[in-house]
């Protein structure tokens, strides 16, 4: 259930909530009248916004006398099931048809972990992706969990992380252990020099490899992004 609404609304709202309804908890708490619960009900309401209230509806009622299973067959058929298909690989690294094997949804400040049950990692791998793959809000957030790259070596997004890329597909599928890599230090200084060029021979546009990348989907731009990497450690682009 946690996981299938973090598909419908992303993670950034999917935080918002949690975050809303605790300042909810503790208003409710200190409140003394109905009318200052009606209030701070009102508040969440505005925070939550009518797209989550609705998609929230329709995952309850769908799990309702359901199981987790259960539950997992009914969701390819619920109303925005396709946005939220594009939108679990891209945030979280799962496919929506592994949803029912998901065992575990850790949330923190800074991260969204997903685990599958053992088996399942294959069948959310499909296409590139990983089931367990962790997830942060900013780049800042991923390198204080993770460290340093390496010696000689530099964090690399095989997506990069542009406001374009972080609007258009949410910070947590930029900012992620599958698409943020080490890599040696003149190869990633190459690769972002090579963005910055005009390469008509590839791309077929007037536009910088960046400005082009920008308009392509996030499986394009991942497939590209390996293909630079792959090339220029071969010498075959420069």
């Amino acid at each position: 259930m946690t996981a299938t609404l973090i598909a419908y609304v992303g993670v950034d709202t999917f935080w918002a909530l949690i975050v809303g309804f605790k300042q909810l908890v503790d208003a409710a708490d200190r409140a003394t009248t109905f009318e200052e619960l009606r209030v701070e009900g009102e508040q969440y309401g505005r925070v939550m916004g009518r797209n989550a209230a609705r998609a929230f509806a329709v995952l309850a009622t769908a799990a309702i006398g359901s199981t987790a299973p259960g539950l997992a067959t009914k969701i390819s058929n619920l109303p925005g099931a396709a946005q939220a298909a594009v939108q679990a690989e891209a945030q979280l690294g799962v496919r929506l048809a592994a949803i029912g094997s998901v065992e575990t949804v850790a949330v923190s400040a800074e991260s969204v972990t997903i685990a599958l049950a053992p088996g399942a990692l294959a069948m959310a791998a499909n296409g590139g992706n990983t089931g367990g793959s962790r997830a942060w809000a900013s780049f800042s957030g991923f390198k204080k969990a993770m460290g340093p790259a390496g010696p000689g070596q530099e964090w690399h997004h095989i997506v990069e992380q542009t406001p374009g890329n972080v609007n258009r597909f949410g910070p947590q599928a930029v900012h992620n252990k599958d698409n943020v890599i080490p890599l040696e230090k003149s190869l990633h200084s190459r690769i972002s020099s090579f963005y910055s060029t005009i390469r008509r021979d590839l791309t077929g546009s007037p536009l910088t490899v960046r400005q082009w990348l920008s308009t392509q989907s996030y499986a394009a731009q991942r497939e590209f992004g390996l293909q630079a990497i792959e090339n220029f450690s071969k010498g075959i682009w420069r």
